[in-house]
């Protein structure tokens, strides 16, 4: 079932980004002030309220601020229970879509990316969060 136009929150979904095993994320668009954002809709429903609980506990705990990781801006619980998180929109896609398989990525390319990740990873690292 397509979820485009459905309001989560206080966003319109507009457009499919991907999906994965977790979820599908989704372009949208705050109500009001026309804000792009992405958005995961996870694919568990949080019926118990400990599972609530530790849904929130863990949003929380995941906002990070690093130019290397995705801001998450908020969470919540659509009206189906159904948890979603709303994090900054990345217009420049992901590193596949900007280096499609069989591309080759020149070895200073490959260094910054490295670099930039080993970063962001020490930075949840210490901020004594596991990736």
């Amino acid at each position: 079932m397509s979820l485009i136009g459905q309001i989560v929150g206080d966003y319109r979904l507009t457009r499919w980004l991907g999906g994965g095993g977790f979820g599908n994320v989704y372009l949208a668009e705050h109500v009001r002030d026309g804000q792009q954002v992405a958005i995961k809709v996870l694919e568990v429903r949080l019926t118990e309220h400990d599972d609530f609980r530790a849904f929130i506990n863990e949003a929380r705990m995941i906002r990070l601020r690093h130019p290397h990781i995705v801001t998450l801006l908020d969470f919540g619980l659509s009206r189906e229970d159904t948890p979603f998180l709303v994090m900054e929109y990345a217009p420049q896609g992901t590193l596949r879509h900007r280096h499609p398989k069989g591309t080759r990525v020149p070895l200073l390319t490959v260094v910054e990316y490295a670099t930039q990740v080993a970063s962001a990873l020490q930075y949840a690292h210490n901020q004594h969060l596991v990736h």
